[in-house]
């Protein structure tokens, strides 16, 4: 082939790219005016059909014909053409209706498939709080809905506020609702949050328990000190007096503050460290060259199959890492309770062994309160949390084998993960 019919070829080649792209973008055109057309045409019957019930509930409340003549005393009104249009948002997009009125009437004609001053449908006034919860916050509403809903759709600054105020009400009902008196286990955290421009963070101490049914609940949500002892111990208090009594296992990782506290509120409450936060802490001291192998040495204590065998491991780490006092030392001091889940049921080991259970929830409410730029009130932020966490507790499952968990608080034993034989 020469050069010319090369030439030849290539350009032929990039003519029919050319085509190809011009076909491809009025193949998209067409689909785009064709949706469109759809959701014009949709709007023209929901606004024709929504016009004429309007108008047939007049008929109906008049009770009789246009033009038609009745007797005084059933008379009801005269038709008095319609009030200034009124636009409507409903899920698919806005109409334009009028609205009937009657005058010199008897009794007070209301519509009762449009009420006064609505301008929204239900569905959407159940979205928009769904929106804002997730993520579209106070200024973005206009941009975002005028696209779906068209011009004038947005909340108002005064409806979110208004919601805002709603959220944090139904937080401090829920504050004083009664919990069950014993729990099989429970989960201790804190999340501190950046709220507005305020310099210091707001601290969230979240508590998340295991009912006899085995399903986890968020049982409080208080603000204050993640470190202090006297602010866990106002936590715990908080759930003596709304009925907790017995606590089977706390779990949580190491927060000074909140071990002191559980002891001197639920002295009999075992208590067991996450294990994911105990492994951070000794790779943490130490060196870099080190911590690949200890990692696999630490997961050989984690994996282990009974009490035993975790203390053999632990064992072999403190022989094999002695050159590292802090790391070991670290281990060793927590040793009781890092191997308390063995004394509980197997099959809830993966729930105990870490606070993954009661972290997780925290990173939408996290990711959530980064884009909220105008929560400049705690109390905003605490509603919002409330609300973020009470969605999410809706998709939790249950644990593993739930029906243990009645088991637990009517008091079995266990060792090695096996249910202890009644003598």
């Amino acid at each position: 082939m020469t050069d010319y019919q090369k030439q030849q070829e290539a350009a032929r080649r990039k003519a029919e790219r050319q085509e190809r792209r011009k076909l491809a973008k009025l193949r998209h055109q067409m689909k785009q005016d064709a949706a469109s057309e759809l959701d014009r045409l949709a709007l023209a019957g929901a606004q024709e059909k929504l016009q004429t019930a309007l108008d047939e509930e007049r008929e109906t409340f008049l009770e009789r014909e246009e033009y038609e003549r009745v007797a005084p005393e059933e008379f009801k009104g005269y038709r008095n053409g319609h009030a200034e249009p009124r636009t409507v948002h409903l899920g698919a997009g806005s109409v334009t209706v009028a609205m009937p009125r009657v005058t010199e009437n008897t009794e007070p004609f209301h519509s009762g498939v449009l009420a006064s001053y609505q301008r929204t449908s239900p569905k959407v006034l159940e979205t928009l709080p769904q929106l804002y919860l997730y993520g579209i916050s106070t200024g973005d509403f206009e941009a975002a809905l005028e696209c779906l809903l068209g011009v004038g759709a947005a909340l108002s600054p005064s409806s979110i506020a208004r919601l805002k105020e709603r959220w944090y009400l139904e937080y401090q009902r829920w504050c004083d609702e009664p919990l069950a008196s014993h729990y099989a286990y429970i989960w201790a955290d804190g999340i501190y949050l950046k709220v507005g421009q305020n310099k210091e963070k707001l601290a969230v101490l979240v508590v998340m328990g295991v009912d006899a049914d085995g399903r986890k609940r968020i049982l409080l949500l208080m603000p204050g000190q993640r470190e202090s002892s006297m602010t866990w111990l106002d936590v715990l208090r908080e759930l003596r007096r709304r009925g907790v009594i017995w606590i089977g296992l706390a779990v949580a990782d190491g927060i000074p503050g909140f071990w002191q506290a559980l002891a001197e509120a639920f002295p009999d409450t075992r208590r067991q460290r996450c294990w994911v936060h105990m492994i951070r802490n000794i790779l943490d001291k130490l060196p870099q060259a080190k911590q690949e192998q200890a990692h696999k040495d630490l997961l050989l204590i984690y994996d282990a199959e009974t009490k035993a065998q975790a203390a053999h491991w632990i064992a072999y780490f403190a022989d094999n890492y002695h050159g590292y006092p802090s790391a070991v030392r670290c281990l060793l001091e927590n040793q009781s309770d890092l191997l308390t889940y063995f004394d509980f049921p197997k099959e809830h080991w993966r729930h105990l062994k870490t606070t993954n259970p009661i972290e997780s929830p925290f990173a939408p409410v996290k990711s959530r309160i980064r884009r909220a730029k105008r929560l400049l009130r705690h109390w905003s932020a605490l509603g919002l949390v409330y609300q973020l966490m009470m969605d999410q507790q809706t998709r939790w499952n249950r644990l593993t084998a739930p029906y243990l968990a009645a088991d637990v608080i009517a008091g079995a034993k266990y060792s090695d993960g096996m249910r202890l034989k009644q003598t």
